[in-house]
């Protein structure tokens, strides 16, 4: 697979996570430990030291995964 074709794929694969999502707009009381969660997640992607792209395909997987057990489980 070549750069451009990667690039395509990538594009249609990051749906819910784009660049330009502000972090938590107009949190609503009943999420306030979200943005911990949030920052535990950030954190342990840095760790792992993948590029923004990996991190927002990591992000889009996670996503569909979990909309994906939900269905069997609870979390």
């Amino acid at each position: 697979m070549n750069k451009k074709e990667t690039n395509d794929l990538m594009k249609s694969y990051l749906q819910s996570f784009q660049r330009n999502n502000p972090p938590f707009p107009n949190q609503p009381i009943e999420f306030k430990d979200v943005p911990t969660h949030g920052k535990k997640i950030v954190k342990l992607l840095k760790k792992e030291g993948i590029t923004y792209d990996e991190a927002y395909a990591s992000l889009q997987y996670a996503y569909n995964l979990i909309k994906y057990e939900s269905n069997f489980l609870k979390l």
